[in-house]
């Protein structure tokens, strides 16, 4: 959650003045007492009449709550604004909310004519828990890597080059990244998962 904070709070920074107005009307929206923070009652009153928010849980409360102090104050409510406008996908096996990283079936992805994608969080792809009749997934973050030309390998090993000194101990780490982005290049000209 630190991480969806920090992404809905530089969002916010760099967002336009209408924007940010939205957000803090979201914020109003929760906060029914007008006292500047929103409690637990006010979170599930607002969850039970926004009919687009079904899908958060109550648990999600205490996550947001990074104080614990019972209470969501304005950034906290923002984290729950950036979740709720971006995150709007579950996996389809167990049903919870994809926040974080996740598989997504390539093939779904591509198609034209499929209104959805299919996706699963890292427990249920891990153990293989789904029916699906396509074999390729891909991360979230591989998945957006992938939909660019391939990254050029890696030129040259860092480091000075006049200190020889430097040159073995980086050559190792060098081999080793080179190696892997050959792989991933590799993988994601065919598509398959780099696993």
């Amino acid at each position: 959650m630190q991480e969806l904070h920090e992404a809905a709070t530089a969002y916010y920074n760099n967002g336009s003045t209408e924007q940010q107005n939205l957000a803090w009307q979201f914020f109003c929206s929760m906060d029914g007492d007008g006292n500047g923070r929103v409690s637990f009652q006010e979170y599930t009153d607002f969850l039970c009449r926004t009919t687009g928010l079904a899908w958060v849980h109550r648990d999600m409360f205490q996550e947001l709550d990074r104080n614990r102090d019972g209470q969501l104050d304005f950034w906290e409510v923002l984290t729950l604004y950036y979740v709720a406008r971006t995150r709007t996908i579950g996996c389809r096996t167990c049903l919870q909310p994809l926040i974080g990283l996740h598989f997504t079936c390539v093939t779904c992805f591509e198609s034209q004519c499929v209104g959805e994608t299919f996706d699963l969080c890292v427990n249920c792809y891990m153990r293989r828990n789904y029916n699906h009749p396509h074999h390729v997934f891909l991360d979230s973050f591989v998945l957006l890597r992938s939909r660019r030309s391939h990254p050029p390998l890696l030129q040259e090993p860092p480091g000075d080059q006049n200190m020889p000194e430097q040159r073995p101990a980086r050559m190792g780490w060098w081999v080793a990244m080179s190696a892997m982005e050959i792989a991933i290049s590799m993988g994601l000209s065919t598509f398959c998962t780099i696993m």
